[in-house]
């Protein structure tokens, strides 16, 4: 059961106003959000590069 706090940030982050990244950080600030969303497409990326895979994917 999901609290009337938990509620409202949930609210906040389905209508934009709250930006979260894949680790669940959680900022207001467009900039920072854009700048999480940046660093963790780096580090997938470099994954990706070593040959990596993540849960759920097939390895080839």
């Amino acid at each position: 059961m999901t609290t009337p706090e938990q509620r409202q940030q949930e609210d906040a982050l389905e209508r934009g106003e709250v930006f979260q990244d894949a680790e669940g950080h959680r900022t207001r600030d467009p900039g920072a959000g854009a700048a999480h969303a940046d660093s963790e497409a780096d580090r997938n990326a470099e994954h990706l590069a070593r040959g990596e895979v993540g849960p759920g994917v097939p390895e080839e």
